[in-house]
């Protein structure tokens, strides 16, 4: 009962760096490809040289597996936030997985009688192969440990059943080796996680408001400033701003006291935050003002249905001292897939829009008019 709570616990103590975690899996793509495409050189080697077909095999599926990997990782950059971290995270696992197995076949084979001159290859490659996992795979200790224990076993009982003294001795110091990796895997996990986390809890008070947990004005412009930088606003690509302003709240505010206008932010926030899809970012601009920037969109109807879901969510009623007040909010929005705009305009844009709304009445949508939006 104790370990179920504490993998709970620890699963969510993961959740604000789990992408980051993930990240670093895919960080060292080339490192895992490069040692894919060497074991299948010398596997193939070993075959021209020894006539082995079993290592000819070897150097195949060295090669099939490299190439897999190597398809994940492009499919990873290219997709990363049409997929959920869980499965990027499996996908990663599994070719880690295929590969272990692969040391270990090779291993096993080797010593049982394969071809003597393979020997030096396989045991040299079992070592450069669990040291990368201990500096690649660390973040994700058990498939760290995995990977290393399935790679070394085989090495492990074929050695230590070995008639050759000097065979046993090398078994035993792989065993050794074995059960040390598991020690420093989970310390430099220990160590990478609680960096992460202190970094994510200084950002997150750094760049969020106090009240209500969303983004502050300085991280929405950083996002943005992030995403025109990042070439990720582009045609067929575009991205809006909503800029939000509540209706009624001065008057509540005024009525019902302080702490009352606070909870209504407050669960402003909570609304926004039930509302918006994963990729969009909501903040308080300041007083009553929000901002959401909503990315990635195929078309300016995505930021249409978002804008009137927001309108809707916000106009319903808050309670307030055991009565219920309707707030209500209006809002301004500017779309682009023009990636020689400019954070500043786009905002300038929605702000302007916003005061369209206002004009025309309150709990309205505005759509700016300034030459933003190039999507149909």
């Amino acid at each position: 009962m104790t370990s179920h709570r504490t993998k709970h616990a620890r699963i969510d103590r993961e959740a604000p760096i789990k992408a980051e975690l993930v990240d670093q899996l895919y960080a060292s793509t080339f490192n895992v490809v490069f040692i894919g495409f060497a074991a299948a050189f010398f596997c193939g080697l070993v075959a021209f040289t020894s006539g082995d077909a079993v290592f000819a095999a070897f150097a195949v599926l060295a090669l099939l597996i490299a190439s897999l990997r190597f398809a994940i990782d492009r499919a990873y950059r290219r997709w990363r936030e049409r997929r959920s971290v869980r499965v990027w995270e499996r996908s990663h696992a599994a070719g880690s997985l295929l590969f272990s197995l692969l040391v270990a076949a090779i291993g096993g084979y080797t010593f049982l009688g394969g071809p003597t001159e393979a020997q030096l290859f396989s045991t040299v490659f079992l070592v450069s192969y669990c040291t990368g996992v201990l500096s690649r795979l660390a973040v994700r200790p058990r498939l760290a440990i995995a990977c290393t224990q399935i790679a070394a076993l085989p090495y492990i009982v074929v050695l230590l059943f070995h008639p050759v003294l000097l065979h046993k001795l090398l078994g035993l110091f792989l065993l050794m080796m074995s059960l040390a990796s598991i020690q420093l895997i989970q310390t430099t996990y220990r160590l990478t996680f609680e960096a992460l986390i202190t970094r994510a809890e200084l950002a997150a008070l750094a760049g969020s408001d106090a009240l209500t947990g969303l983004a502050n004005r300085f991280t929405v412009d950083r996002e943005l400033q992030r995403l025109f930088m990042a070439q990720e606003v582009r045609p067929g690509q575009a991205v809006a701003v909503h800029f939000i302003d509540l209706d009624h709240f001065k008057a509540a505010n005024d009525t019902f006291g302080h702490d009352a206008g606070d909870s209504i932010l407050v669960e402003v926030g909570r609304r926004l935050r039930a509302l918006l899809p994963p990729q969009a970012l909501a903040a308080r601009r300041g007083g009553d003002e929000f901002l959401v920037v909503q990315p990635r969109l195929s078309s300016s109807d995505e930021a249409e249905r978002l804008a009137r879901q927001i309108a809707t969510g916000l106009q319903m009623p808050y309670l307030l001292q055991g009565q219920e007040v309707a707030i209500g909010a209006s809002l301004g929005v500017a779309v682009t897939d023009d990636p020689t705009d400019t954070p500043q305009r786009l905002v300038a844009a929605a702000d302007q829009a916003l005061y369209e709304a206002k004009r025309k009445g309150r709990g309205s949508v505005e759509f700016s008019e300034v030459h933003v939006i190039q999507i149909a």
